[in-house]
């Protein structure tokens, strides 16, 4: 019995880079995260985590260091592995990112769905996710597609023209 792969080699590409995605995001929140504590207990400053301000800065900082460089490194290799249908390609490993994350946070007790903030939560990182991959699945393919022009003619009616 012998499978032809080749015809699920897309599919096998879109999960690997949705692989690459989850596990680039789990390790780069963890790390950004306690290195943002570290940079505030370094200065003495730990107590601004208390303030909801402070809140919305650290989960820009977690968007900047750990969401869209994650999406970015799913879409470099889903962008090197996939030529065709760009603009809906790079969508899924974004998806299966962001959905490992949040399989993996719900059973591991980090969210709760009966609270739920879903700017934290679910909006920062899908979005963080999706111009990540968007970022580097372009950067792979970096063709540019010329415009065919029309060549037209225009024409003056020299008749009209006052000497």
């Amino acid at each position: 019995m012998d499978i032809d792969l080749s015809k699920y080699s897309g599919m096998i590409h879109l999960a690997l880079g949705g692989g690459i995605c989850f596990f680039t995001m789990y390790v780069l929140v963890s790390v950004s995260t306690m290195g943002l504590r570290l940079i505030l207990h370094y200065f003495n400053s730990l107590g601004l985590l208390a303030f909801t301000e402070s809140m919305n800065a650290t989960s820009l900082f977690i968007l900047g260091t750990a969401y869209i460089p994650s999406g970015f490194f799913g879409g470099l290799y889903t962008g090197y592995r996939i030529k065709e249908n760009l603009r809906i390609t790079f969508l899924f490993p974004a998806l299966i990112g962001f959905a490992g994350l949040v399989i993996l946070r719900f059973l591991s007790g980090y969210t709760s769905f009966s609270i739920l903030n879903l700017q934290q939560e679910f909006l920062i990182p899908i979005l963080g996710n999706v111009v990540g991959s968007y970022l580097g699945g372009y950067a792979m393919n970096w063709e540019i597609e010329e415009i065919e022009k029309t060549t037209g003619t225009i024409e003056f009616d020299m008749s009209q023209v006052e000497p």
